[in-house]
């Protein structure tokens, strides 16, 4: 059974929200990346089927700028984002590895307030989000304990609600490639340590936002990490730490031509438990944001429910 696989990109983390006159943050946001998403276990999986049923909150009062100084005014700043996602493995083998396919298709509800900028609240269909190929190894040993790795290939298509009219959208109209690798160290057996490390490339947009009076917009390169440590108190519950952080490597484009001082950053950091009876598993992560450069900072609430076959 596919045991702890978790999805590959959950929206929706919200970017700076520009085009408000006061913010000096960026004017081409970053699309939904995968930041908290995955914590406990998280390279631990193997052939099987699962559905997962992840439901993330992200609520922000303030908007940082390119200094990670407050940009002022009122910002307020929610999201909630239900995202169904279904995985398989197979027991066939490529490069030593298990082959398998996943598919998640989010559903987004945002409401914003912001000075100088967009206000209203919409729910939509996000982008279709698909990995053709994943590989999943059996564990190894390292320095004597099991290690878990996992590959997987993730692509974000542009079918999510989007208009370049639209003061709101849940769709980011780009093509996002956003592969990433992820692990499970079981360093005794109650402690492990998890990581999953992405790289996130964007199309170009062109049909950006009609205030924008450009032809198109290109996001940023941008590098990202989800890490946990937990300790298991029984056979079910396990209690721990994770967090995640994200670092634009490249500056945004409009119209072909750089933007410096508009590459993102922001880390997050909490609690979290996981529950465990059967074939179902539960999760719970709290992050509190800090260090954020051209996006909202606040917090982040994620809830999953699991279920093998």
């Amino acid at each position: 059974m596919c045991k702890n696989f978790r999805p590959a990109f959950v929206p929706i983390v919200l970017a700076a929200l520009a085009l408000s006159e006061r913010a000096v943050a960026d004017a081409v946001a970053l699309p939904p990346l995968a930041l908290g998403n995955t914590s406990f276990m998280d390279g631990v999986a193997g052939p099987g089927r699962l559905f997962e049923l992840p439901i993330q909150f992200n609520h922000a009062t303030e908007v940082k700028d390119a200094g990670g100084h407050s940009v002022g005014g009122h910002q307020r700043i929610s999201s909630l984002s239900v995202l169904p996602h279904f995985a398989y493995i197979s027991h066939t083998k490529i490069l030593g590895a298990y082959y398998g396919a996943e598919v998640l298709l989010p559903l987004v509800r945002l409401d914003l307030d912001i000075d100088n900028g967009p206000r209203g609240t919409r729910t939509r269909q996000g982008d279709l989000i698909v990995s053709p190929l994943l590989l999943q190894w059996e564990p190894v040993q390292l320095f004597g304990r099991p290690f878990w790795q996992r590959l997987n290939f993730v692509f974000s298509a542009p079918t999510g609600d989007y208009s370049d009219d639209a003061a709101i959208n849940v769709g980011s109209n780009v093509w996002t490639f956003n592969p990433h690798y992820a692990f499970t160290w079981e360093l005794s057996k109650r402690v492990e340590f998890s990581g999953r490390l992405h790289y996130a490339w964007s199309s170009r947009n062109n049909s950006p936002s009609t205030a924008l009076g450009a032809d198109d917009v290109q996001p940023g390169q941008a590098f990202h990490a989800n890490y946990s440590l937990s300790y298991a108190l029984d056979e079910s519950w396990r209690v721990g730490l994770a967090g995640y952080y994200l670092a634009q490597t490249t500056d945004d484009r409009i119209d072909g031509r750089r933007q410096p001082g508009s590459r993102e950053r922001v880390m997050g950091f909490g609690p979290g438990a996981m529950y465990r009876k059967g074939p179902q598993t539960f999760f719970a992560n709290l992050y509190m944001e800090s260090g954020a450069r051209n996006r909202a900072q606040g917090t982040q609430l994620t809830l999953r429910y699991l279920h093998t076959f």
